[in-house]
C-alpha cells in the first residue's frame, strides 16, 4: 500500500514500474529525494528562479495537461481535482483550493507541509516553491485557455505559517509590488 490514492491505480493496473521508471496512467513520473530539488529552490538567483518558472510552466501547459487530458478528459473541475490530488498524493504537501472562481480565471491555493519551503525555513529570502508555482501556472492555463501566472505571496521558508499562491491572468498582476516583479517577468 502507497497510498488511498496511487492505491486505486494500483488496483486498476494503471500504476505501473516497467523498464526502471514508474508511470501512472502511463505518464512517466519519478520518486526521488527532496534534497535534489530542494538544492535549486535555495538558489538566490531571480532570473534563475523565473527560468525554472517559466519552463515548467510551459512544460506542464503543452505536455502534462495534454497527456493528463486525453486520460482524465476534459471536466475542469475533475482535471482539477484528479491534480490536487495526485500532488497532495505525491509528497507536494497538503494542497487546498482556497478559491476558484472558474469564470473569472482566478483561484488561491494554500500549502501546508510544503517539503522545499520547510527544508529552507529561514535559509533564503525568495520564496521557495517555484517548482509548483509552475505547475500551477501551467495547470491553469490550460484550464482556463489563457495565459495565467502564479505568485507565491507567502511562504514557509520566508517565515509565513503557509505557502498560499495567487492565480490569475498574468495582465492582472500589479508590477509595482515586489513580490510580483521578483518571480513574474513583464514579457
Amino acid at each position: 500500500m502507497l497510498n488511498n490514492f496511487f492505491d486505486k491505480f494500483i488496483f486498476t493496473s494503471t500504476l505501473k514500474y516497467t523498464q526502471n521508471n514508474f508511470y501512472l496512467i502511463d505518464i512517466p513520473f519519478f520518486i526521488a529525494p527532496t534534497e535534489t530539488l530542494t538544492s535549486l529552490c535555495e538558489v538566490q538567483d531571480i532570473e534563475f528562479h523565473k527560468k525554472i518558472y517559466e519552463s515548467v510552466k510551459k512544460n506542464t501547459s503543452e505536455n502534462l495537461m495534454k497527456e493528463f487530458g486525453a486520460k482524465i478528459g476534459n471536466d475542469k473541475k475533475k482535471q482539477i481535482d484528479f491534480l490536487n490530488n495526485f500532488f497532495i498524493a505525491s509528497g507536494w504537501g497538503k494542497i487546498q483550493i482556497i478559491d476558484l472562481q472558474l469564470e473569472g480565471k482566478k483561484a488561491i491555493i494554500v500549502l501546508d507541509n510544503s517539503p522545499f519551503a520547510s527544508k529552507l525555513r529561514g535559509k533564503t529570502q525568495l520564496p521557495a516553491d517555484v517548482f509548483l508555482r509552475g505547475t500551477l501556472a501551467g495547470i491553469f492555463s490550460k484550464i482556463f485557455e489563457d495565459n495565467i501566472d502564479c505568485v507565491e505571496s507567502e511562504c514557509v521558508a520566508l517565515n509565513n505559517e503557509r505557502c498560499k499562491f495567487i492565480i490569475k491572468p498574468k495582465i492582472e498582476f500589479d508590477f509595482t509590488h515586489k513580490i510580483v516583479m521578483d518571480q513574474l517577468s513583464q514579457e
